[in-house]
């Protein structure tokens, strides 16, 4: 024993002596043109030791004594490959070119060199985002990557985005990527409780866009199922800015601005809409009867006699945006620190709609000796959101203002909302201001980090990290409220707290074997455990509307409370191989135990491969003038969707079941113990083509996702007490091509112009439900064999223009009369019934995708971006209220193109008729519309200062810019805005717009000075 423990002593002394012999090695670091480079990094080649270069370019690293060589980079140059010899001081200057394929990329536990990636991954850059008014880090992504289709379901500051990539991947469970800042997972979604329609709060508008260096999104198997069962629907990588071994600089961003309304709905004079409603109850009744017979008040008079209210014009505003940004960064070789205070303030174009967010970011790396560094990350943030209800609901602001009839003024002469005695809505204007409905959110995004060099070749990381959430929300209807008058007042409050708790612990080594391999082992051990708490309180019959705290309500109407926590556990093995940087390979394996799952199927395994040939190293093409780079890649993986119930797989019992005052329990759920994940396996084959050194670049991807196991509820017979049971049951397929194109056109000493352009087609088709076909929404359908996102109704004909066509069409009703819609009897049986419908439409586009020009003419600058969607449908169900001509709402103008027996066949829309008998506004494609659309997204226009005056202020920089946002959409869509989803995070009703608030035109004006 003694003499075993005196060798493994002398073994680990000799090994101790090798790395205790050192060198130190000093340079300075130049770019293209001489001038001094700082905040390059240097690193030993195949390791983790490294530098980054100071002020004036110069830098100091102590080296174990047997390095070869170094590698130096910097962001927008190429990497360097430095052979030390026996010389101890160096003069590097890098070049900008081959610099697109050295640029470092997140890939998730680790960083690749862009031209060493195997899988599809898209990035975007912070920098390309400065000035852009966003609210958070979603809408950045929209129309800049390949296979990543966003949508703004609503123009509601704070509101929700939709995101997703490489399509829709699920019916019940979520089809949301999962969000990774800074290394940890955060929360996403909607928090309220309290419901004002179709729009949702945005978890992610807490995060501020200026904060974030970089995106990175993996897109297929291989990239995402490192992250296993919360991966299936894709990952989005954010990191945010860090400190700089330089002088400490600070730098200050802000812009002011306004904001309006793209386009508004023409709608009804007020004599006109009186016109139209006594032409409805002619219609109907007879040309003897008048509205007052009916009991309608107030439509019985001369139409010329009525005033005229645009009640758009009353709701809609020109709005303020501004933006206050302040950041520092500095440091030194042993700490470095990121440290940001900024502001955001944005008003809604629709009164009584505002959002503002304060943040704080304070980022930290300090070397505490040669082999340990540790470092944090703390986002604190503090939003506030003034509410209004709107999309999918009537009483809504926007609702109203097309709903409410034209015929009446806003206000009384006595200063009181005017009211439509017929309607059941409310003023638009009163809905917007006399209820109150605040809703504060304070989050902290913070993790904690520690690196160990323990050779020269492994390294240990570990990270600690949290994502708190405290979202309160206040609503009251006061009395004077056509919706509060009943029960004199009503009052919700809502409390939310979200905690999640995450401990990633990472093992990276990185053998030197030859100057031929490169080879990286990665082994992760994570944890992560989430609590959600919620209170809900709602009361009523107010003393008087002046105390709104729900202590002052008589009336205790709900009390209720909630709590649920699940919890992740993962081991992830990858390893990463390169040969002579030609021939490329990583494979991975994933284990995940879930706790929301059954006890037989809690824990799944998540396996992945990659490889790529970069041809472009090949002799026969190395030194091509032609092809600067060709690489071929393929893929392979598998990854989980977790996002379901906390307690989807357990039988269940719920409380509140009460009887007589005695307090009740009644099973609520069965259980399934062999519930599982969602898994979705993906193929992807890719090509990266580089011409002309690079001033060209290709990269496409073609890819299969199947996605099978879908968490489905499955109907059951009544008799067994319960509808439904969770099982995995059912399968989904998303295809599609995606091509980004990168050009720099242009590329003089004082004059350049860039291109950069993608493209995806994506085919979505569902491939296996559980039971039969069902309805979603208004319109949509869902169906084995057809999109998930499909729309299925009655096919419209045309327009009986005689009584002598009715009688030869298939029976419709005993009610049709001419001036009603002919539909087509699709089975044949000469009666329109509900077996008349079939697909007619689909919300998913044939193409979509964005493209950016930048053009710089010495201090001037231009970007302009284009955003493109192509071969979609919406359904309009807007127009199905404004253009249905069979109620008391409110009519947009184009019903003054109805049939009438004068007009016959050059009428668009059939009669207007009081109750609509023959079912008109039915569900048809008369309310499916092309959703297509190209927008002028964002362009801006800047100039910069020369150095010269510059340097004489004592300042780094001074830009001042002027940039539009949602300019000009070309489209044939009659609503509002193309860009909407009523639904909002929807799986199976997307590309649905029932009265949604639009998003706003925005030009700003604003400064960014370094000092």
């Amino acid at each position: 024993m003694r003499k075993l423990l005196s060798t493994l002593l002398c073994v680990l002394v000799v090994i101790g002596s090798a790395f205790a012999q050192s060198r130190t090695i000093t340079g300075v670091v130049t770019d293209n043109l001489g001038q001094p480079l700082p905040n390059a990094s240097i690193v030993v080649k195949g390791t983790n030791i490294g530098t980054t270069s100071g002020e004036g370019g110069k830098f100091s690293l102590t080296v174990p004594a047997n390095t070869k060589s170094i590698v130096i980079s910097a962001i927008g140059f190429g990497d360097f490959t430095q052979t030390l010899g026996s010389q101890n001081e160096f003069s590097i200057q890098l070049s900008t070119s081959d610099k697109n394929l050295s640029e470092v990329v997140i890939v998730g536990y680790g960083t690749q060199k862009k031209r060493e990636l195997t899988t599809s991954v898209s990035q975007v850059k912070g920098t390309d985002l400065q000035n852009i008014p966003i609210q958070g880090p979603d809408q950045a992504l929209r129309g800049r990557a390949a296979g990543v289709n966003v949508t703004q379901s609503s123009g509601t500051p704070g509101g929700s985005i939709n995101i997703n990539i490489r399509g829709t991947g699920s019916i019940n469970a979520s089809s949301q990527p999962l969000y990774v800042i800074d290394g940890i997972p955060i929360n996403i979604g909607n928090y309220s409780q309290i419901g004002v329609g179709g729009q949702t709060m945005n978890a992610l508008a807490d995060i501020n866009p200026s904060e974030i260096e970089s995106f990175e999104v993996l897109k297929d198997a291989a990239a995402t199922a490192i992250y296993g069962s919360r991966a299936a629907n894709g990952v989005v990588l954010v990191t945010t800015k860090r400190g700089a071994n330089r002088k400490t600089r600070v730098n200050i961003n802000s812009y002011l601005g306004k904001s309006e309304v793209y386009r508004k709905l023409p709608t009804l004079t007020g004599p006109q809409f009186i016109e139209q409603m006594q032409e409805m109850v002619r219609n109907r009744f007879g040309a003897s009867v008048v509205p007052s017979q009916l009991g309608l008040v107030g439509y019985d008079n001369d139409p010329s006699s009525y005033p005229t209210t645009n009640w758009q014009d009353e709701i809609f505003r020109s709005a303020n945006v501004k933006s206050m940004d302040v950041n520092l960064q500095g440091g030194n070789e042993n700490t470095k620190f990121f440290i940001a205070g900024s502001y955001f303030g944005q008003e809604g174009i629709v009164i009584g709609s505002e959002f503002e967010r304060y943040n704080l970011r304070i980022n930290v790396d300090n070397n505490l000796s040669k082999k340990i560094k540790i470092g944090t990350s703390i986002g604190l943030s503090r939003s506030n959101s003034t509410r209004i209800q709107n999309d999918n609901n009537i009483y809504g602001v926007v609702s109203t203002s097309l709903l409410l009839g034209s015929y009446f003024p806003a206000f009384n002469e006595n200063g009181t909302y005017g009211r439509d005695p017929n309607a059941s809505i409310e003023n638009a204007i009163a809905n917007a201001l006399e209820p109150t409905y605040n809703v504060a959110n304070n989050r902290i995004l913070a993790n904690g980090y520690g690196e160990w060099q323990i050779l020269p070749s492994l390294s240990f990381r570990s990270v600690a990290g949290v994502d708190y959430l405290n979202f309160r929300e206040q609503q009251y209807i006061p009395s004077t409220h056509i919706q509060g008058a009943g029960v004199r007042g009503d009052g919700r409050e809502g409390y939310t707290q979200d905690i999640n708790l995450t401990n990633e612990n990472i093992l990276t080594y990185k053998p030197r074997i030859g100057d031929n391999h490169d080879l990286t082992f990665t082994g992760v051990a994570s944890f992560q455990e989430s609590k959600f708490e919620s209170i809900f309180a709602q009361a009523t019959n107010f003393p008087g509307d002046a105390i709104i705290r729900l202590t002052a309500g008589s009336q205790r109407v709900a009390a209720t409370s909630n709590g649920s926590s699940y919890g992740i556990v993962g081991y992830l093995a990858r390893a990463i191989y390169g040969f002579k940087g030609k021939y490329l390979l990583t494979a991975s394996v994933r284990r995940d135990g879930v706790s929301r799952f059954g006890a037989d199927r809690r824990w799944g395994t998540f396996s992945a491969a990659s490889v790529a040939w970069r041809v472009s190293e090949e002799n026969f093409l190395k030194n091509s003038n032609f092809i600067s780079d060709l690489k071929l890649r393929a893929s392979w993986g598998q990854a989980g969707n977790s996002s379901i119930g906390d307690f989807a797989s357990l039988p269940l019992v719920g409380a509140g079941q009460n009887f007589a005052q005695a307090a009740g329990l009644a099973p609520s759920q069965l259980g399934n113990p062999n519930l599982g994940w969602e898994n979705s396996e993906q193929i992807n084959v890719g090509l990266d083509l580089g011409f002309f050194n690079d001033r060209i670049n290709l990269t496409a991807d073609y890819y299969i996702r199947n996605t099978n196991d879908l968490l489905l509820a499955r109907p059951l017979v009544g008799s067994s007490g319960f509808t439904t049971i969770n099982e995995n049951i059912g399968s989904l397929r998303n295809k599609g091509l995606e091509i980004s194109l990168n050009t720099t056109n242009i590329n003089k000493r004082d004059f350049r112009w860039t291109t950069n352009f993608n493209i995806t087609f994506p085919d979505n088709k569902v491939v296996k439900l559980a039971g039969t076909p069902f309805a979603s929404g208004f319109a949509s359908w869902v169906e084995e064999g057809q999109d998930l996102g499909a729309f299925r109704g009655f096919v419209v004909k045309g327009i009986f223009q005689n009584q002598d066509q009715i009688a030869a069409a298939p029976v419709h009703s005993a009610a049709t009369r001419p001036g009603d819609i002919e539909f087509e009897d699709l089975n044949g049986d000469n009666r329109i019934t509900t077996d008349d419908q079939r697909i007619i439409g689909s919300a998913v586009p044939d193409f979509f995708g964005g493209m950016i020009n930048e053009v710089s003419y010495k201090g001037f600058g231009l970007n302009v971006f284009l955003q493109f969607v192509s071969g979609n449908e919406i359904y309009n169900n807007t127009r199905a209220f404004g253009e249905g001509m069979n109620s008391v709402f409110g009519q947009l103008s184009t019903t003054l193109n109805r049939w009438t027996p004068d007009k016959g066949e050059s009428a668009t829309l059939p009669r207007a008729v009081f109750g609509d008998p023959s079912n008109n506004r039915r569900t048809s494609t008369r309310w499916l519309e092309d959703g297509s659309f190209l927008r002028l997204k964002n362009i801006q226009l800047f100039y910069n200062l020369p150095k010269t005056v510059v340097q004489k202020l004592k300042m780094n920089n001074i830009r001042f810019f002027i940039q539009g946002e949602n300019l000009k959409t070309w489209t044939n869509y009659q609503g509002f805005d193309p860009e909407v989803s009523t639904f909002s995070i929807t799986n199976t009703a997307p590309g649905t717009d029932f009265l949604t608030y639009p998003q706003a035109r925005t030009i700003t004006f604003g400064v960014n000075l370094g000092l």
